[in-house]
């Protein structure tokens, strides 16, 4: 009965441990989607950046193929305005999804653009915190 007991104890405290790591990886998440949108409201190439992984893939497009178009995209936009719902994240150990609705407007040249949409990213914990690995 008391080793019963135990092994219960243990499996609780293993599930709570687990859930705590998941609500801490979600909170980091948030940091880092939070961070992307300012990054995107200020037209902050660097600040946009430490938030996405150098092994970024999607689509045919490399990290370097990414960061030439934001850098291009930032340069020719007079202003962006970006805005994100609440997420949905799904946490898989050191990788995570995530998928909110966004609207985006952009001014180019005096003419307003608007894009919405659900967006959904991949995150991966990488040593320096959680980065987007595909998605954007």
């Amino acid at each position: 009965m008391l080793v019963r007991l135990f092994i219960i104890s243990i499996a609780i405290l293993f599930l709570v441990a687990g859930c705590s790591n998941d609500d801490s990886s979600r909170q980091e998440i948030l940091k880092t989607l939070a961070t992307r949108s300012n990054a995107l409201n200020t037209k902050d190439s660097n600040l946009y950046f430490s938030t996405v992984s150098l092994r970024y893939s999607d689509k045919g497009k490399n990290f370097a193929q990414l960061k030439e178009s934001v850098e291009k995209n930032f340069r020719e936009f007079e202003q962006i305005s970006y805005k994100c719902g609440a997420p949905s994240i799904t946490v898989y150990g050191s990788e995570a999804d995530s998928a909110c609705d966004y609207r985006m407007k952009m001014r180019v040249r005096g003419k307003e653009f608007e894009l919405k949409g659900l967006e959904h990213l991949k995150l991966k914990n990488e040593t320096d915190g959680w980065k987007i690995v595909s998605g954007i």
